[in-house]
């Protein structure tokens, strides 16, 4: 069926993990693909987070009013409880009947490629299979230095058979949270007409974290260059504590807001910042999804560009080191490639995504 004529269509699954970063920077490709099946009913199939702190899929993709339905899985352990997983996984979605498959997975293992193609088209029966794929690393080159590969939501979009938007995507914020972002700025008695920054000190990933002390000092500094501005700490629950001694550090112009609101909520927060400077977390990539220009501090762990917040205008902070690459959680040599970011560097990269005279 042509889906972009006629009367409601069938089932179109659409398969995507991961929590709040990885399911932002998959929004550009889910719209295209929304776009291009208006008729059909998209059913997300997404894992279900174990941890109450994690935001799951669901909570970003629910409220784009672009999913009529979801599945959700656990992931388990033993041989016998993922066979069982599966085959009641395979019985759910067997009775949905979808008429194709977008996999939008993160990188896979050539493996579990395969196993992924398997599953959906000879277990389930979905023959009409889109994305899939594995991601092939480079090595380093003959400098020792990792390349840059694309941005993971282009490698997306192109699972997704989609081209290049026209116009930016740009995250739209339900207006119950709109309100609800609103009132709690009102209530932490920010100024009309101050200008808004928002820091970002967290990552439930140790090895992504930036020293608290140097937040404290790039804070205090930019503080005291530009008068008119007040400084946000935004993130979830577990970065109510960083967020309390640097805004006791930072004095009255400074205010915590982790852990405050909703994945929507923050975004509408980040939407009223000139700016956003931080780790490179779920904060910032909801910083780039409503267009607010960011400079993220990364580490080397990964490859460059692959992570890289969404849209134009954000400065991207990294230094190579011989272990770049390492994909390590906890880094035994004390975050090294952080730690050559200096104050000076940050800075200076916030002062030129800011470039705006109404600051000073």
């Amino acid at each position: 069926m042509n889906s972009s004529t006629g009367a409601q269509a069938g089932n179109i699954l659409v398969f995507r993990i991961g929590q709040l970063g990885d399911t932002l920077i998959s929004l550009p490709a889910i719209h295209a693909i929304r776009e291009r099946h208006p008729h059909h009913r998209l059913v997300l199939l997404t894992e279900r987070q174990e941890t109450a702190s994690f935001v799951s899929s669901w909570e970003v993709l629910g409220p784009t009013g672009w999913f009529a339905d979801v599945v959700f899985y656990r992931t388990a352990r033993g041989v016998l409880r993922r066979l069982f997983t599966l085959l009641t996984l395979a019985w759910q979605l067997r009775w949905l009947r979808c008429e194709m498959v977008y996999d939008l997975t993160p990188e896979r293992k050539l493996m579990q490629s395969c196993r992924d193609r398997f599953f959906f088209k000879r277990v389930i029966g979905i023959r009409d299979y889109h994305g899939g794929g594995y991601l092939t690393r480079p090595d380093k080159n003959a400098a020792g230095v990792l390349p840059q590969i694309e941005p993971e939501w282009k490698r997306l979009l192109r699972a997704a058979g989609a081209e290049m938007p026209a116009t930016p995507f740009h995250l739209s914020i339900p207006e119950e949270e709109r309100r609800k972002a609103q009132e709690l700025l009102v209530r932490a008695g920010i100024p009309a007409g101050v200008r808004l920054l928002g820091v970002g000190p967290g990552s439930k990933m140790p090895s992504k974290v930036w020293p608290l002390e140097r937040f404290r000092e790039v804070g205090s500094r930019l503080l005291k260059n530009y008068p008119n501005c007040m400084l946000l700490v935004v993130g979830g629950r577990d970065d109510v504590a960083r967020g309390k001694e640097l805004c006791s550090a930072w004095g009255p112009r400074a205010r915590n807001l982790a852990g405050e609101l909703s994945p929507y909520g923050s975004a509408e927060v980040l939407r009223q910042c000139i700016a956003y400077v931080g780790n490179d977390t779920g904060a910032m990539h909801l910083a780039g999804m409503v267009g607010t220009p960011c400079v993220a501090l990364f580490s080397a762990r990964d490859y460059p560009g692959q992570w890289e917040p969404y849209g134009k205008g954000h400065v991207v902070l990294r230094h190579e080191t011989e272990c770049a690459g390492c994909m390590r959680t906890d880094c035994p040599y004390e975050n090294k490639c952080l730690n050559l970011i200096s104050v000076d560097e940050a800075e200076k990269a916030v002062n030129s995504v800011i470039n705006d005279p109404l600051m000073y």
